[in-house]
């Protein structure tokens, strides 16, 4: 009787150290494929990274937004004035242009270059600060303005910008100083300060439209033309080109 259990003892412990060899094999199986996952892994993270991509940029002329080396033009056309203007993006940062404005209810025209860089921002607002250095000349006309000469000068126009996005465009704000020295009798200062609103938005990929209004004041001293102190108003339909 001894015996017979003793065999069965032996029959059992040799039935468990066939059943552990038994066993091993799927979990060495299971780690190879467990491994493919690690790079499937590493593969997944490009994604994420290309639905971070900037949306296309709007380039103007009038925000406070910089070229980032783009080529841009501008005109527009209104009450009281019509003009051109083109900039090129000269860095990230620096933009640089040149410009023709006539208002054809004075005959007054200025031709001349300007220079805008961002100087940071406010909340959703991007702010920049411009400065136009322009030949000024008056034709004399005094059929709209009483008190109208003839007149040649400089002005230089410095102007703080901000803009924001929004409605599928940019809205921007300007205030100007422009500061006009005259030359022609006895010479003069002509002091015209204005605040605008505009809004541009893409027509197409490289064709931009949009609307300016502005109120405003000009006030002169010695010779200067249209020398008593008076309110003004502006509204412009406006065109950009990106090239």
């Amino acid at each position: 009787m001894l015996a017979t259990l003793a065999a069965f003892q032996l029959l059992a412990l040799g039935q468990a150290k066939l059943a552990d060899p038994a066993e091993s094999p799927p979990s060495t199986a299971e780690a190879p494929a467990q491994a493919p996952q690690a790079p499937a892994k590493e593969g997944a993270a490009p994604p994420p990274a290309r639905a971070k991509a900037a949306a296309p940029a709007l380039p103007s002329l009038l925000s406070a937004e910089p070229l980032g080396g783009a080529s841009v033009g501008l005109a527009w056309v209104g009450w009281t004035t019509l003009g051109a203007a083109w900039g090129q993006g000269l860095s990230p940062r620096d933009d640089l242009g040149a410009f023709g404005d006539f208002d054809w209810t004075t005959t007054e025209m200025r031709l001349g270059g300007w220079y805008r860089r961002p100087i940071g921002k406010a909340g959703d607002f991007h702010l920049a600060g411009r400065l136009a250095l322009s030949w000024y000349l008056d034709f004399g006309t005094h059929w709209a303005r009483e008190g109208n000469h003839g007149d040649r000068g400089l002005q230089i126009a410095p102007a703080l910008i901000a803009s924001t996005r929004g409605a599928g465009g940019v809205f921007t704000i300007t205030g100007d100083l422009p500061l006009t020295v005259t030359f022609w009798h006895s010479g003069g200062l002509l002091f015209q300060p204005r605040l605008s609103v505009a809004y541009e938005t893409a027509l197409y990929d490289e064709l931009t439209v949009g609307v300016r209004a502005g109120l405003g004041a000009r006030a002169g001293a010695g010779g200067a033309p249209i020398p008593t102190a008076q309110g003004t108003f502006e509204f412009l339909v406006l065109a950009g080109y990106r090239f």
